[in-house]
């Protein structure tokens, strides 16, 4: 009786062991996790922390690190405001799903009474759930049905309004006759919100980039007005490595960068290659160019190269940069064969726009080739480019696994009275200073925004990297003009030293001439 009892407990066990689960291996990623937010039906728009993200199937992504808890919320019109809070944060590289099974909103119509002599107005929004006002008196959310008097006096103000949005308001004239349902719609426009970044360093007098070139300024001093969101600020002094860093920006608050440069001991340079060609090359997450590229001005030690490509696997390797030489990487990129994400081509004209994807910046449109952004999530985003002097451009992007999205601007000018300009700055190798008259202005590639000019004035601009011969350039700049330069540097050629004879040396050379005339004379 003991043995099957025995048998009975071992096989328990093994089905309890089979039934526990195996924790999930730790996902590899920054200091960001994720909610993969879906509905059903889908196309709904998705709110996170009162930020819309996008639309359904989505991605948002959240700082593991950041105050926990999180508000989502899912609407689309004819269906009842869908929302949840989420306690905690996802961990680091955590993706956690979110579903909103959305309930349709019955929309009957008001089968008016004989003699009712009442009309209607039917109040829907875009986001739904808004205030609805009518005269003055508060009638709930969107959607609702309003009725009035057809009789009564004519003339009635309709006012939707939503925490985060414009509030939207119009004057309809008459009444609706009776029985008559007049359809109300608001599309309501979500209310810019902006912060702040403090930049401070040390040394101080450095030049500070936002978003590769929508904004600079010198430190230590703050830019303003920054759309919420998460943004790149990049720090160059020179005589010191740059620093570069990625900040989250939330609305009505002040983030701060604060860098500490690391003077220049000893410097080399990497020289980076890739078949195919055309590759995006960052070296320490600071964009470099595309390939094939020298990347200059590099301390020496150890740095991380990391080249992306649509249709292509991200590559990332450590090379080790040498003081006063330059190392060579030549690299075969691997195309993805099972594609569970897709990427995105992104140009401007005129170029040097900032591109931000659901709200995150992701790097600038280049004269040189499209911005990529690889390794996206399939589902639909809100894709703005930025540039001083233009108009905003935003549109919605599909991204499909396995597939390149393309997204080419025609940006409009914001006026036709500018007095600014923008330049953008190339040079091989990279990580050379720039100077326009005089004045530093950072190291490249790179981009400026917002540049006062005057058309009457000429302006120099200098590039200068050690060991080679500085690259200079002169004219005329007008209002609204984009100037681009790639100036490819020449390396300084050391002048051949000639050492002089000594004494000993000529008196012994004329002693072997002698000697062979001699020689030759006996011989004749």
């Amino acid at each position: 009786m003991k043995k099957p009892v025995l048998v009975l407990f071992i096989i328990v066990t093994a089905m309890i062991g089979i039934a526990t689960p195996v924790a999930a291996s730790q996902l590899i990623g920054g200091a960001m996790g994720y909610y993969d937010i879906s509905s059903t039906p889908g196309g709904a728009t998705v709110t996170v922390d009162g930020s819309v993200v996008g639309t359904t199937p989505t991605t948002a992504s959240v700082f593991s690190t950041a105050t926990p808890g999180h508000m989502i919320e899912v609407e689309k019109a004819g269906y009842q405001p869908w929302s949840q809070y989420y306690a905690g944060n996802p961990a680091e590289g955590e993706h956690i799903a979110v579903h909103a099974s959305l309930a349709r909103i019955p929309t009957i119509a008001p089968t008016p009474l004989p003699g009712s002599q009442k009309g209607f107005y039917q109040v829907r929004s875009d986001p739904a759930g808004a205030q609805v006002e009518l005269d003055g008196t508060n009638y709930g959310l969107t959607p609702v049905t309003i009725s009035v008097s057809s009789t009564g006096t004519p003339g009635h103000s309709i006012t939707v309004s939503r925490s985060g949005y414009e509030t939207w308001s119009q004057f309809y004239s008459g009444n609706p006759a009776a029985g008559q349902t007049i359809a109300v719609f608001a599309s309501l426009t979500p209310v810019v919100q902006t912060g702040s970044i403090s930049v401070a360093s040390s040394p101080a007098g450095a030049s500070a980039v936002l978003d590769n070139g929508y904004d600079h300024l010198t430190t230590d001093g703050t830019f303003s007005g920054v759309s919420t969101g998460l943004h790149n600020v990049r720090v160059s002094k020179s005589g010191y490595q740059p620093y570069s860093t990625s900040i989250q920006v939330k609305p009505g608050g002040t983030s701060n960068v604060y860098a500490t440069l690391i003077a220049n001991q000893q410097t080399g340079s990497l020289s980076v290659s890739s078949n195919p060609v055309g590759a995006g090359l960052y070296v320490d997450t600071i964009y470099q160019g595309l390939t094939n590229q020298i990347a200059g001005n590099l301390a020496v030690g150890s740095h991380t190269v990391t080249l992306k490509k649509s249709g292509y696997k991200d590559y990332s390797q450590t090379a080790t940069v040498n003081s006063a030489q330059t190392s060579y990487l030549s690299v075969t990129l691997s195309p993805v064969m099972s594609p569970t994400s897709g990427d995105i081509d992104v140009s401007s004209t005129p170029s040097g726009a900032s591109v931000y994807l659901n709200g995150e910046y992701k790097g600038e449109t280049r004269a040189s080739g499209p911005l990529y952004i690889t390794g996206v999530s399939p589902g639909t985003y809100t894709l703005v480019m930025k540039k001083a002097g233009y108009q905003d451009y935003t549109t919605a992007v599909q991204v499909d696994a396995g597939s390149t999205a393309t997204v080419s601007a025609a940006l409009v000018p914001a006026s036709t009275s500018t007095t600014i300009a923008s330049a953008e700055i190339f040079s091989q190798p990279s990580g050379a200073d720039v100077l326009i008259n005089n004045a530093y202005k950072g190291i490249t590639p790179l981009s400026l925004d917002n540049i006062p000019v005057d058309a009457t004035k000429t302006y120099s601009v200098e590039i200068r990297l050690a060991g080679y011969t500085p690259y200079t350039a002169s004219g005329v700049i007008k209002p609204g003009q984009n100037v681009v330069i790639n100036a490819a540097l020449s390396p300084i050629v050391s002048p051949t030293t000639v050492t002089p004879l000594s004494l000993g040396t000529v008196v012994a050379a004329l002693s072997l001439i002698g000697f062979l005339s001699v020689i030759l004379k006996k011989k004749q």
